[in-house]
């Protein structure tokens, strides 16, 4: 994967879009992942399943949005 994870240097911060979106795409079709996913971001961040999944739609319309750009 090409990307800079160097999370204290926010400005420059980057990901491959096209790497990121084939990932979540993959996570989104199978139901038991994405559910485990869901879950598990739920349980990290505190936030409700329910916001986890439109964060995670959310980011995978970003994603095409600017893959369709490229």
């Amino acid at each position: 994967m090409d990307n800079d994870f160097d999370l204290q240097n926010r400005e420059n911060f980057k990901i491959n879009p096209q790497v990121w979106l084939h990932t979540l795409l993959a996570i989104a079709g199978d139901k038991e992942t994405k559910e485990e996913v869901i879950q598990r971001v739920a349980q990290e961040t505190g936030w409700a399943p329910e916001k986890v999944e439109v964060m995670f739609a959310t980011t995978i319309k970003i994603l095409m949005n600017q893959t369709r750009s490229n």
